[in-house]
């Protein structure tokens, strides 16, 4: 899992780092807003958000991820507890609000409840994923083998399920930003059907859904 972490606080930021690496996450970190705003497309799972950080504060930011992704969680991070900034935060788009000074446990725990990393999903024909491992099985309870960026689209599908997730937010998420062609994410798709009961992914217009119970 992927995580946004802007603070400018560097010896707070290694400490963020330095935790949540320890408990398998992929963190990548900026101290200053618009740095953070210019690379946060990058396929992130979560952000973790100061609010006084240089050239753009962290609401600012939040206010611009929010106007491109509805539904990533976004935690915020702040010594400045006024009702004015609380209200602003949630306004924005935030899911959470975490008061420095806090215990790494507080922001790891927040972390794994609104990414929902300790849930295995139900598929359909028997078949599950596990979503704090990012593993498919099938009925037969055996991994199925994924390449990352089956992992990534697989995942995306199910966090968002019940509801089409466009091409793209996927191609944002599933290439973490880099340059990729209609005919590399139709062709990626073909290859994880291939590998999945029929009628698991459904196919829309403007992007994709997965079918679960």
């Amino acid at each position: 899992m992927k995580i946004l972490v802007l603070e400018d606080n560097i010896n707070l930021l290694e400490l963020i780092q330095e935790e949540l690496e320890e408990q398998g996450f992929e963190v990548v970190c900026f101290k200053d807003g618009l740095d953070a705003l210019e690379n946060c497309i990058g396929g992130f799972d979560c952000f973790v958000l100061d609010i006084n950080v240089p050239n753009m504060d962290g609401l600012t930011l939040l206010k611009e991820i929010r106007a491109r992704d509805k539904s990533t969680p976004a935690i915020i991070i702040s010594a400045n507890f006024e009702l004015e900034n609380l209200k602003k935060a949630y306004t924005h788009g935030c899911n959470d609000f975490l008061k420095k000074p806090f215990y790494m446990y507080e922001l790891e725990t927040k972390i794994k409840q609104w990414c929902h990393l300790e849930e295995t999903k139900r598929l359909i024909d028997g078949f599950t994923y596990d979503i704090q491992t990012n593993t498919l099985f099938n009925a037969d309870k055996e991994a199925i083998k994924l390449t990352k960026k089956e992992r990534r689209f697989l995942s995306l599908l199910i966090k968002n399920q019940n509801r089409m997730t466009s091409l793209e937010y996927i191609e944002d998420y599933v290439w973490e930003g880099e340059s990729n062609t209609s005919a590399g994410l139709r062709s990626m798709v073909k290859r994880l059907r291939a590998k999945l009961p029929e009628g698991m992914i459904v196919s829309h217009h403007f992007g994709y859904e997965i079918k679960t119970y």
